[in-house]
This record gives C-alpha cells, sequence and structure tokens, in this order.
C-alpha cells in the first residue's frame, strides 16, 4: 500500500514507522526543521520493546501534491493538530480534483470535527475516522520519537460501504502485522466521542496544573474536577447526535483511573511554545452544551484559566 503521513510528529512518525516496517511504501509530509532534517536524516521511533529506524521520503504538502499523483497514492493519514484540518483539506481537494482515483483520506487526531470538515472538500465516501489509545507518544528531538504502551488503533468509514469496507479490511492486514491491535468500528462518531470524555477531562488541566494525569485522578479533590469535566463532554455529545449518558461517562472515569499516568498533548504543547487544541476539544464541549441551553463550567473554568495564562505567557 501506498501511503502519505501528513505530521511527522508524535503520533505521525509512530504510524508511519510502523506501517513502513509492515511493508508498505510510506512518504511523510512535515514543515520547519522537522522537513528539513527528515530530508537528509533517518526517522527513529523507540519503544520499550522494539526500535524503528529507516529513511524515510519526506516533503512539504506542496512538493507532495506536485511530485506524485492521486492515482498513485492508496491513503493520506492526517495526524496534524486538528487545527489544520481545514486548510489541508482544502488543499488535497484541489489536488484530486477530476482525477478518477482517490486516497482514502484518515484522521488520527484529537478531537469530533476532522471528519465533518474533510467532507466539505472531499468525497465522503472516502473519509475515514480513527482514533489511538493507550499510546503515549512524544518527540524526544528531532528524528527522534519515543512512545508507550500497549496501541490500539480504532478506524471507520463516516459512510460505510462496500468498497471503503474492503478497504478498511486491508488495512486492519496490515496493521496487525506490526506490534499493535486494530479494530475497525461501525460507529467512529461515537468512539471519538468517547476519546473526546477523556481528552476534556485531563488535557486541559494536566497542561494547567503542569501535572500528569495519575496524581490528578488519584487526589480526592482533583479528581472531582476531572469527573466533572468528564461528565460535561458525555452532555455535549447530545447535541451531536451521538447521546452519551452519565453511565458513560461514570464508565470512561473508572477506566481512566486503570490507566498509566500520562503527560498529555497539551503539557507538550505548552512546553515547546505551540498552539493548543483547546478550541478543538474544550471550545466542542462548550459550543455542544451552549446548543443544548445549559453552560459547561468545569470546562469553560479550565480551558479559559489556561488561555489566559498561557497567553500571557507567549507575550511577555
Amino acid at each position: 500500500m501506498n501511503v502519505v503521513v501528513i505530521g511527522a510528529g508524535g503520533i505521525g512518525a509512530f504510524y508511519g514507522m510502523i506501517l513502513h516496517e509492515a511493508g508498505c511504501s510510506v512518504k511523510f509530509v512535515a514543515r520547519g526543521e522537522n522537513l528539513q532534517y527528515l530530508k537528509n536524516n533517518k526517522m527513529k521511533v523507540t519503544h520499550p520493546v522494539y526500535t524503528i529506524e529507516d529513511k524515510i521520503d519526506t516533503y512539504s504538502l506542496d512538493e507532495l501534491t506536485q511530485a506524485y499523483k492521486p492515482e498513485e497514492i492508496d491513503a493520506i493519514f492526517i495526524v496534524t493538530k486538528a487545527m489544520a484540518t481545514e486548510a489541508i483539506s482544502k488543499q488535497l481537494a484541489h489536488w484530486v480534483n477530476k482525477s478518477k482515483k482517490i486516497p482514502y483520506y484518515i484522521s488520527l487526531q484529537n478531537g469530533v470535527e476532522n471528519e465533518d470538515i474533510m467532507q466539505k472538500y472531499y468525497d465522503k465516501d472516502y473519509v475515514i475516522g480513527g482514533l489511538t489509545r493507550l499510546i503515549v507518544s512524544h518527540t524526544v528531538e528531532l528524528g527522534h520519537v519515543h512512545c508507550e504502551g500497549s496501541v490500539e488503533t480504532l478506524i471507520g468509514a463516516l459512510n460505510p460501504n462496500e468498497t471503503n469496507s474492503k478497504f478498511l479490511a486491508a488495512l486492519k492486514t496490515i496493521l496487525d502485522k506490526t506490534q499493535t491491535k486494530t479494530i475497525i468500528c461501525e460507529n467512529i462518531k461515537l468512539e471519538l466521542w468517547n476519546k473526546l470524555i477523556v481528552n476534556n477531562g485531563v488535557n486541559a488541566i494536566c497542561a494547567l496544573l503542569e501535572e500528569e494525569s495519575g496524581p490528578l485522578i488519584r487526589d480526592e479533590k482533583t479528581s472531582k474536577l476531572i469527573y466533572g469535566l468528564m461528565s460535561e463532554a458525555a452532555k455535549a455529545s447530545n447535541a451531536a447526535g451521538v447521546n452519551l449518558t452519565q453511565e458513560d461517562a461514570d464508565k470512561m472515569f473508572k477506566l481512566y483511573t486503570k490507566f498509566q499516568s500520562v503527560k498529555p498533548s497539551m503539557w507538550v504543547d505548552k512546553e515547546n511554545n505551540r498552539d493548543l487544541e483547546l478550541e478543538q476539544i474544550c471550545g466542542i464541549v462548550i459550543k455542544n452544551c451552549e446548543k443544548l441551553g445549559v453552560d459547561a463550567p468545569y470546562t469553560r473554568t479550565v480551558s479559559t484559566i489556561l488561555e489566559f495564562i498561557y497567553n500571557r505567557q507567549r507575550n511577555k
């Protein structure tokens, strides 16, 4: 399978390298110093039980769309921050215009609206929703990503049909060659919202307090804040027609108390002076609760304070 991975950060590098090791022809799309480094050097992914290292052809998105035709690519994984989804979708829509064969477009991002954005610009039959769980993966230095966890990948078509079902089965067969588990979901939207419950529960508060998830969820007082944040995300899903309940939030909270302590992506972004996915995580919860005529006080408070402090820090 000919695969493009847009975003060679923690998660993108991991998937690009395991797909490469499984026999796919992989191309990275990167930007800035990461792009320049990977054009001339190997990418290395380390895990407690394995290491993958090799030179992968790397391009900017402009370079890729000029060098290849859509017919030459089978699948494009978008593994960037969610705020980049619209710009990437517009550019890919222009690239595939009038092509008889187009690649499948697979999101492995935070948030629940990436697939909706993708479908605005791209044939909905070729849009695949996805998420990762049980993985912690961060860039250690240029060209080196370290990850931990057993890694599960959930994927599902937004508009299931016979053709994209065959593609998903073929992709699962490839991923099953790696040391990860892949699950094909009939209702990927439901799974994306379940992940948002967790993301809303821990991502912003860990970044705000600069503490890993484990100590916060074990502390009597901060655990109540996390529970409130998760409950608001479940409530917000009802405005999107997913209709999660308080029982679903309780289940995710209980499950998370058993997970390994992690340093969420928003805290890592804060440390590296990068834009935070506040709107794509917390903002979605606030917006959808407002549609239901209720507030999301836990989410609004944590995200507003984090945004204020971070903006003040960056403007110094």
